[in-house]
């Protein structure tokens, strides 16, 4: 709205009764606003690849790319390198600011411990690359099976069905726990073309079921994994 009253502003100003798109660009650029991430699925499953869920600013939800490479290094000693994060950001309104920092980059440890208890491999023997693309503030926890489902895809080799979108927490004893903002996550999941959204069980409501898309409650590690591998390797099920 303010961005519309601006807009109309200038065009009252140069003696017009409409605005034009110039107008309009003109309030972004001065205003330095940044764009309102509207993002959509990959056209192919890929290794390494998954769909996260995550929500920014006014409880707006969004889909966050999670890339994770892993490369054979000497026996047990891996290392792993997290790049992407907004370690920190400052929010601001009303005159107040606040700081909230990334919690991502101590979600890592939990999910290194539940790949190497849980899911048969052992990510100490790799080196590991973990991304998230596109410069949003993650929520580690929210974001932690999502993390696991990269990293195991790019171990394995088996690709994670790109019409799958996720969002939950993880446990060290492999259990999925429930997150925030699964509605806004969820929307942003039907724009963005998702067909399968997996969510923590103690997140599930009924309402879901009145949604395009199938929504997957799941308590467990293996069961994100084997709800979020491409179908034609769903036969190397844990």
């Amino acid at each position: 709205i303010n961005m519309v009253q601006l807009a109309g502003g200038l065009a009252l100003t140069e003696e017009r009764n409409y605005i034009q798109l110039k107008d309009v660009e003109w309030v972004i650029s001065s205003g330095h606003y940044s764009p309102r991430p509207e993002k959509k699925i990959a056209d192919s499953p890929q290794i390494g690849y998954v769909n996260g869920l995550a929500v920014y600013g006014a409880n707006l939800g969004t889909i966050i790319e999670v890339e994770a490479s892993a490369l054979p290094t000497l026996k047990g000693n891996g290392i792993i390198t997290v790049t992407g994060i907004i370690d920190e950001e400052e929010i601001g309104s009303g005159g107040k600011k606040s700081r909230r920092k990334s919690t991502a980059k101590g979600s890592v440890d939990n999910v290194m411990t539940v790949i190497m208890k849980y899911l048969d491999v052992d990510p100490r023997d790799y080196d590991i690359h973990l991304n998230f693309p596109g410069g949003i503030p993650i929520d580690g926890p929210s974001a932690g099976i999502s993390m696991v489902s990269a990293i195991y895809s790019a171990i394995t080799g088996l690709p994670i069905d790109n019409s799958v979108a996720m969002t939950g927490e993880i446990s060290i004893r492999g259990e999925v726990k429930a997150v925030g903002g699964v509605n806004a996550k969820l929307q942003a999941a039907v724009q963005a073309g998702v067909k399968k959204a997996i969510i923590p069980k103690d997140n599930w409501n009924e309402q879901y079921l009145e949604y395009p898309i199938t929504v997957v409650p799941v308590t467990r590690i293996e069961e994100v994994i084997s709800e979020a591998l491409w179908d034609n390797h769903r036969q190397k099920k844990l």
